[in-house]
């Protein structure tokens, strides 16, 4: 399975930290391959890396959900609660697909004792596009496993059949999380496949994101093993053609090895090279897994089939008077140099709120303003979007590290951007849904100059 980021197809993630990620552990790294054998038909598997970070416990994973025939790669990045053994969490989010959109929920919850951290993963949606809705709800539930990254005594260089190993990478895959790595060995135990995820720089654009399966590789007589790949995929908007290596030695219940993805990335009938990416040869670190009981009255994912909300928080918000008001300079891709006026009764409004982000997802049927936009505003981690304050922002959920905005629609957004927006006035009601939130933005794509400004007036209703 190879899944790669693309504009058109962006995750609304979670982007709540609660501390620098500097001053934490390295955590755990594993997930879910159950076999080490080539998929046949769906068969979905589950990276995750997982970090304690005081009561709270920052987690991402990458899996995928199938709708109909199609199989879309979904990435799921949060703060989740943990009590120091048992940890949970649970998110409802939108993504955006060519024609139309996939509104899922996802719930997870597992328990960690200083080495292992086992637990399950439940997620479900539905897709919609041109007014037809298919359930994605394949194989919903998802179990997992990890381990702390640290090498392991020196052993036997074979493993018993079956096993799996997790661990992590070198690799910074968000906000001081890492990237995780799991191993499964074949029923003989001669042969082991890997799956890693993988974030390489590029010299220019966004980087490149792949999750790969590396194919069983033979055991050698002292535990290495190793496998180098070449293939090409098409994407929606580009053509990648990738060359990988992953290679390790197994000793006892520990394994160890480096792996190293590059990337050239064409437009996407292949005739021009537009960048090239290299993760470089990294390290990583495994360890045997195994499961462990959830304490006595621990949290665990909720009964039956989750239910996907239609934006990206749960729907507690129901918007009343509101405008979106924009100009867009020359040059500027998003605007396409218009000026663009929004609010009802013409205009439709969805909104997911928090008091450390918000995001508006706008529809429209007005001739000449047709389709949507989607605008997100993120406070920066572990911290509250609060009046009177003016932040410089990266693009979300890419941000890390800092405020995150991005402002995109009708098919068109940025790869990266510059930011800056103004929460003039924002206020919540005790249930906590968004009362009001006024708030002026200026965005720039791929450093360019041309802007897009544009003001966000919202009240709530009730």
């Amino acid at each position: 399975m190879r899944v790669r980021r693309t504009v058109g197809a962006a995750v609304v993630l979670a982007a709540i930290w609660a501390v620098p990620a500097a001053a934490q552990n390295p955590g755990y790294g594993g997930g879910r391959l159950p076999s080490a054998a080539v998929p046949k038909g769906y068969v979905p598997t589950l990276g995750i890396a997982l970090q304690p970070r005081g009561d709270r416990m920052a987690l991402r994973f990458d899996t995928s959900l199938r709708c109909g025939r199609t199989s879309y790669g979904i990435v799921g990045r949060t703060l989740g609660a943990f009590d120091g053994r048992s940890f949970s969490a649970s998110a409802a989010r939108r993504m955006r697909i060519p024609g139309g959109r996939i509104d899922y929920a996802w719930t997870l919850a597992g328990a960690a004792d200083g080495t292992i951290a086992s637990g399950s993963l439940r997620i479900a949606g539905v897709r919609t596009v041109g007014g037809r809705r298919t359930a994605c709800n394949r194989k919903q539930t998802r179990r997992f496993a990890a381990r702390v990254a640290a090498p392991a005594p020196a052993g036997a260089p074979r493993p018993a059949g079956g096993a799996a190993f997790g661990g992590l990478s070198t690799i910074e895959i968000a906000d001081g999380l890492r990237a995780p790595v799991i191993l499964k060995a074949t029923s003989s135990g001669r042969r082991i496949a890997a799956r890693w995820t993988a974030l390489a720089r590029c010299g220019r654009g966004p980087r490149e994101q792949i999750v790969n399966f590396t194919p069983s590789m033979a055991i050698g007589a002292k535990g290495g093993f190793s496998r180098a790949e070449r293939f090409a995929v098409r994407y929606t908007n580009a053509l990648v053609r990738y060359r990988v290596r992953f290679a390790g030695r197994l000793s006892g219940e520990g394994a160890t090895g480096t792996l190293r993805m590059r990337a050239r990335v064409f437009t996407r009938s292949g005739g021009r090279l537009l960048t090239r990416c290299d993760t470089r040869t990294r390290r990583w670190t495994a360890g045997l897994l195994r499961t462990i009981a959830p304490a006595p009255g621990a949290a665990a994912p909720a009964p039956g089939t989750p239910s996907p909300a239609p934006t990206p928080e749960p729907a507690r918000t129901i918007p009343g008077a509101w405008s979106l008001k924009m100009t867009s300079d020359s040059g500027d891709y998003i605007g396409a140099g218009r000026t663009w006026s929004h609010g009802p009764p013409g205009d439709s409004l969805s909104v997911g709120a928090s008091r450390q982000g918000i995001t508006f997802n706008m529809n429209t049927n007005a001739e000449f303003q047709g389709g949507w936009w989607t605008t997100d505003f993120a406070a920066p981690p572990g911290q509250d979007l609060t009046a009177g304050t003016t932040y410089q922002a990266k693009r979300y959920p890419f941000n890390d590290g800092m405020a995150g905005f991005n402002h995109s629609g009708n098919g068109r957004g940025c790869n990266e951007l510059t930011a800056t927006f103004t929460v003039r006035e924002i206020a919540f009601q005790a249930n906590g849904a968004l009362r009001r939130f006024l708030a002026d933005f200026e965005q720039h794509c791929e450093g360019g100059t041309p802007a897009l400004r544009g003001t966000w007036d919202f009240n709530g209703s009730g």
